[in-house]
């Protein structure tokens, strides 16, 4: 069975001990024994069975390590992986590359600037790169039809990892469980699950953080949010 996330926690850890890590996670308020960090890295436990660290302990190790905590929850298998990226098991540890598994012979969509998926801050309005979509996502919403913005913030941790596009479709009806991208009070972008009750529409977070609570807008009051688009395909960044 390959272990390769747990040899890249090895990696990480270079020549510093298992003591020594446990130290630094208990300084940080939240501590991993030595004991538990080893199961860890054999990728199992005293038992046998396949192990990995939680996701609030891969935020304790994230500062340890000085490593970017969405890239551990993509490595070790919590986040979803966008649908042209795939994530290549070394001998030293997982290497995450670009590797388009769909068809595409059009141009590359233009991404435009972040939309937050945590608390609601306005999405700059200029293109900050380009991706690549399958033919059949275009054949079926039109070109025309698509955008792409770059998720910042982890509301919507456990579907989109912050850093990566989410592609939207416009003039698409939107169903109860959908994920959309809401414009809130006229100038706010955010990222949520949409739900609509006979009271209330709620906008959803879905993250590994509990900080994250639902906003709710009810249907006996003025509706300030618009949404903008129906979450379709999550992609990567052109380089």
């Amino acid at each position: 069975m390959s272990n390769a996330f747990g040899n890249y926690l090895r990696q990480l850890r270079g020549r510093h001990s298992l003591r020594e890590i446990d130290q630094e996670t208990e300084n940080l308020g939240n501590r991993i024994s030595f004991t538990a960090l080893a199961n860890y890295e054999r990728g199992t436990s005293s038992k046998g069975n396949p192990i990995k660290p939680t996701p609030k302990q891969l935020n304790v190790l994230a500062k340890v390590y000085h490593v970017s905590y969405s890239d551990l929850m993509v490595r070790a298998g919590y986040i979803p992986v966008p649908k042209n990226v795939q994530v290549h098991p070394t001998s030293d540890g997982a290497s995450i590359t670009a590797d388009v598994g769909w068809k595409t012979s059009n141009k590359p969509l233009d991404v435009y600037g972040e939309i937050t998926a945590g608390l609601p801050t306005f999405a700059d309005e200029h293109i900050i790169g380009q991706t690549i979509i399958p033919d059949d996502l275009i054949d079926k919403y039109g070109r025309d039809n698509l955008f792409a913005l770059q998720v910042d913030g982890d509301s919507m941790s456990k579907v989109i990892a912050p850093g990566f596009i989410a592609v939207f479709a416009k003039d698409c009806e939107v169903e109860n469980g959908d994920i959309c991208a809401v414009l809130v009070d006229g100038e706010n972008a955010t990222l949520k699950r949409f739900k609509e009750t006979s009271r209330a529409v709620i906008l959803e977070p879905e993250s590994f953080n509990p900080i994250y609570k639902p906003l709710i807008f009810p249907k006996n009051i003025d509706q300030d949010f618009r949404i903008l688009g129906k979450y379709v395909f999550a992609t990567s960044l052109l380089k």
